[in-house]
């Protein structure tokens, strides 16, 4: 980094600094790219102005570098319910009217890199490559596909909605004309996962930077984790929302198998809580499974810090920010192998379960359920390695990574 400070057009559609999920990786962005350079943002109007505009009020402080730049939605909520990809033509219509005002304000800021961040999903990548300036696409997300062979477990509408998303996928990575268009013109694009590296190298002919979307402060806080006790269950802790896609069914399933005592805690609820209330009682392990529903933060990180083991069972995911409030907490994870968490644990600071039948699956978290709860020493050591990773995800490590892109796009490197 040689410490001059850049002016930026991010594409920043979703951006809200009090909230988890996409608009939260938009304002984490926004914020830390903000630390070394003049952002220009253009956001969403509709959903995210009047919380930026009263957060830049009462934190002056931390947009003193930032000017954001407010663009509407068409909102049509009846047809996104009846078919959910109607989303996708109000988002691009959006991004027409945010291409026009990027033209406007390029002519009067001169800017020296753009930067499309959110949405990450990378089949709706906008026009800001068409302003001429160094263009930087992601971490973009939404390649992974849904295994087929776990979309049982996703419950008859989860199913049939992944496997049509599976197909929409294929068609997209491959034939769809902006896609294309926008990676061709990118200086830099930076990809989330190692699949999604892998796949822009074969369909795109483009090589990509590999950058989880989310990451944790740079000094954050760790806690110091609790002790297994022999003879005492092995408390589980599960988190994230009650929806297909999360698949707590793999986990549920699973508990029967083990031989040693378990406890599951449940933090959050969705449409799945009611289907996965019932299938722990027709399974016989209602007794050992809390739904704890929305609880208040501070409780939630209370069941965590007091669990010895966290899962995620989450089978179409880029990167979760609950993998580092995991880690913080030097929680274990025991994951499938798939998706964004293939690249944030490690064999230091988890168990990564390979995908091979969802019968194996099952089994798998079993086996390795029971082996954390009869081997203290590796559960201890897994906890360190937790603690440890954390350091590998701070902001500070990213920006260092993302001011080199910066620099070398503005000098015309490749």
């Amino acid at each position: 980094m040689n410490g001059r400070r850049l002016k930026i057009l991010l594409g920043c559609y979703a951006c809200d600094p009090g909230h988890g999920s996409e608009p939260g990786m938009g304002w984490n962005f926004l914020s830390n790219i903000a630390k070394f350079h003049d952002v220009h943002a253009i956001v969403e109007e509709g959903e995210f102005k009047e919380k930026l505009t009263h957060f830049s009020e009462t934190h002056p402080k931390e947009v003193e570098n930032i000017t954001f730049h407010f663009v509407p939605r068409v909102h049509h909520e009846t047809l996104r319910k009846i078919w959910p990809p109607s989303y996708y033509w109000f988002y691009r219509k959006w991004h027409n009217k945010a291409y026009k005002l990027a033209r406007e304000l390029d002519e009067k800021e001169k800017f020296d890199i753009v930067h499309q961040v959110t949405i990450s999903g990378f089949r709706a990548p906008g026009k800001l490559w068409k302003l001429g300036k160094p263009f930087i696409w992601g971490p973009l997300g939404g390649f992974t596909d849904a295994p087929w062979c776990l979309l049982s477990s996703l419950g008859f509408w989860g199913a049939i909605h992944f496997a049509l998303r599976n197909i929409i996928n294929f068609v997209h990575k491959r034939w769809a004309v902006n896609v294309r268009q926008t990676a061709r013109n990118s200086h830099t694009i930076i990809a989330s996962t190692p699949q999604a590296i892998q796949e822009i190298r074969d369909i795109w002919r483009r090589d990509a930077v590999l950058m989880a979307e989310v990451g944790v402060e740079t000094r954050h806080t760790s806690y110091s984790p609790v002790a297994h006790e022999p003879g005492t269950p092995l408390r589980i802790c599960w988190a994230g929302e009650h929806k297909p896609r999360k698949a707590l069914d793999l986990l549920l399933r699973a508990l029967p198998l083990c031989k040693k005592r378990v406890e599951l805690h449940v933090l959050s609820k969705g449409p799945r809580t009611d289907a996965w209330k019932k299938l722990a009682h027709k399974l016989g392990v209602a007794d050992m499974v809390t739904f704890h529903g929305f609880v208040p933060r501070e409780q939630a990180f209370h069941i965590m810090g007091t669990s010895h083991v966290f899962c995620i069972t989450s089978i179409r995911e880029d990167t979760s920010t609950v993998v580092f409030e995991a880690f913080r907490y030097g929680l274990p994870i025991v994951v499938l192998d798939h998706c964004g968490f293939s690249t944030a644990i490690d064999e230091s600071s988890g168990i990564k379960i390979p995908i091979q039948s969802k019968k194996q699956v099952i089994a798998d978290y079993a086996r390795h359920l029971d082996y954390l709860a009869t081997h203290e020493d590796k559960r201890r050591e897994l906890s360190s390695g937790a603690l440890k990773r954390c350091s590998k995800f701070t902001w500070e490590e990213k920006m260092k990574m993302l001011n080199d892109i910066y620099y070398k796009a503005s000098c015309g490197v490749s």
